[in-house]
């Protein structure tokens, strides 16, 4: 019985020619041997699957040869075939991420001086040699710098920035580079023609493109599709096995943002968090067919790779769709997605990142409305140009008079733009003080400083006087401010962001709330006159007189207690 043997084993290439993608090094080595300047240790790096172990045993077949040092191994002497099948006693492979300790490097040196048994030279591949210890890589150093003349090193790496540079110095570097969507779909198609499997181009280019430049996975997974179908392949078995999301729910997913339906995005994702997608993926899917998309727009299909990744099928609605996109737009989502895909694989809620995007894609364009430096979604409509004028300068409007408080266009705190009365914020606004002062007096106390307290646009709007330009500053710290956030979305279950601001008008009248029992406004009345404190001639003012004579004095007594010096 025939043992089956991998697509990927099977077509291993096995001559410089074979090998796709890097001309750049093949062409070096066949000159190096042609011109008899074979050095004594190569290093190979680069990713996984581009095919570094394999020209490492190409170049060792063709110093070895019978027929050689040639550039073209005849691939059918003793030598070159038990280099095939891994059997030749002068061609060692040694995996150096298990034999990586410097005993095994002790060893290796014991056994260096023997000459070679079959070929001309004795050659050592160590896979993965940056997994080797320093004290192991101090071991090799001599014997890499001057090697007996029949021995030949060969190390491939991944990374090959682990490797010491007293090591690199005595190599020479070769750097494997990832191949091509292209030159992997021709390789794909010459397997698929000879081992006659019918499948179209569209499903190789996403085998292609699946596999990132390594012709290992792509074989791979060319193996395992051919394995699911038993009739031909069809791009959709391709998504099937590699868990791909079909070209039209992003289609429909862009249309969505572009035509301002979020209802129909918010549908998607949530048919995406339902069906279980992985949304890492799909957020990295989505961005390369949002690219495609973006090159078609703006080179149309003078570009092969927009022909290549999209089907014959959906051409007309993605130009379409293309046309109805402005470019700016296009640009809005890919930055979006870039950056969901740099934090999405730390956020606990993922699928909500998404969510926000589609709302803030969809709307962020809309006539009257701007998008703010946090991410707000802000209607110019309702704000008029000396508000924006000011808010940039770190001002704050005059607030609103009675009349015009329950307008919804000033007072916003939910999305669904529900305005709350003024009572209620004001007991809200009571418990959230009572709580900071029994929590943080000082906090409290820079918190009383202020006046024109009210929700704007949703944010907790504190203004200060210019004279209490230290309160102000002291409570936009970066603890004090997330404190009273903290404990404002505990009371309110919801969350808002404080925001301090100079009062051009320090008379307005706003919300201005008193945390005592009597629920009065409490005037400006932070600065006492000596005339105040003057007690009248032949009498003397104890504590008490002055904390009933001056409101300020009452409310420091209250905060910190204690006695009043006469002195």
């Amino acid at each position: 019985m025939t043992q089956y043997q991998s697509l990927y084993r099977k077509w291993r290439p096995k001559s410089f020619e074979d090998v796709v993608g890097q001309n750049h090094i093949t062409r070096t080595l066949k000159n190096a041997i042609k011109l008899k300047r074979i050095a004594h240790s190569y290093l190979f790096s680069g990713p996984r699957g581009v095919g570094k172990t394999t020209t490492a045993r190409i170049l060792a077949k063709a110093l070895n040869c019978q027929n050689g040092p040639t550039e073209n191994p005849c691939n059918r002497c003793t030598c070159c075939t038990r280099i095939d099948g891994g059997q030749s006693m002068d061609v060692l492979e040694i995996d150096g991420a298990s034999n990586r300790g410097i005993d095994e490097i002790r060893e290796l040196r014991s056994k260096i001086g023997f000459v070679p048994t079959e070929g001309k030279y004795k050659i050592y591949i160590i896979d993965e040699v940056h997994m080797l210890t320093n004290e192991a890589f101090n071991a090799l150093l001599k014997t890499l710098e001057e090697p007996p003349a029949q021995v030949i090193f060969i190390f491939a790496t991944t990374a090959p920035h682990k490797v010491p540079k007293t090591i690199l110095s005595r190599c020479q570097v070769f750097n494997f580079r990832r191949i091509s969507i292209e030159e992997t779909v021709e390789k794909l198609t010459r397997i698929t023609e000879e081992e006659k499997i019918e499948i179209d181009a569209p499903s190789l280019h996403l085998i292609a493109e699946s596999a990132t430049g390594s012709m290992r996975d792509a074989e791979s997974t060319l193996d395992q599709v051919i394995a699911y179908s038993e009739e031909k392949i069809t791009s959709d078995v391709v998504r099937d096995i590699l868990g791909l999301i079909p070209h039209e729910i992003f289609r429909q997913l862009i249309a969505a943002i572009i035509n301002k339906d979020t209802g129909t995005g918010l549908k998607l994702i949530d048919k995406f968090v339902r069906e279980g997608v992985e949304l890492g993926q799909l957020v990295e899917d989505l961005l390369i067919y949002t690219h495609n998309l973006s090159l078609l727009k703006i080179l149309g299909k003078d570009n092969s790779s927009s022909l290549s990744y999209f089907e014959k099928t959906e051409w007309e609605e993605v130009e379409e769709l293309a046309k109805k996109s402005s470019t700016t737009a296009i640009l809005k989502i890919i930055e979006e997605l870039r950056g969901i895909a740099e934090r999405i694989r730390f956020h606990h809620y993922p699928w909500v990142l998404l969510e926000l995007m589609v709302v803030r894609l969809a709307h962020s364009g809309e006539k009257g409305t701007r998008l703010t430096e946090d991410g707000d979604i802000r209607s110019e409509s309702k704000i008029d140009k000396k508000d924006i004028v000011a808010e940039k300068r770190g001002k704050l409007k005059t607030p609103p008079k009675k009349d015009q408080e329950s307008s919804p266009a000033k007072v916003k705190i939910t999305a669904d733009d529900k305005t709350p009365e003024k009572d209620n914020f004001e007991q809200l606004w009571s418990k959230v003080l009572a709580r900071i002062r029994k929590e943080k007096i000082s906090l409290y106390a820079f918190l009383m400083a202020g006046q024109n307290v009210h929700i704007e646009d949703g944010e907790l709007v504190i203004g200060f006087p210019k004279k209490f330009l230290f309160h102000k500053e002291s409570l936009e710290k970066k603890e004090n401010k997330k404190k009273v956030e903290e404990i404002f979305k505990e009371e309110a279950s919801y969350g808002i962001r404080l925001k301090c601001v100079i009062s051009d008008n320090e008379s307005d009248e706003a919300l201005n709330l008193d945390l005592y029992e009597d629920k009065d406004r409490i005037k400006d009345n932070h600065t006492a006159t000596a005339e105040t404190l003057k007690p009248e001639e032949g009498n003397k003012v104890n504590s008490e007189e002055i904390i009933h004579r001056n409101n300020i004095f009452k409310k420091a007594h209250d905060l910190f207690g204690g006695e009043f010096s006469e002195e």
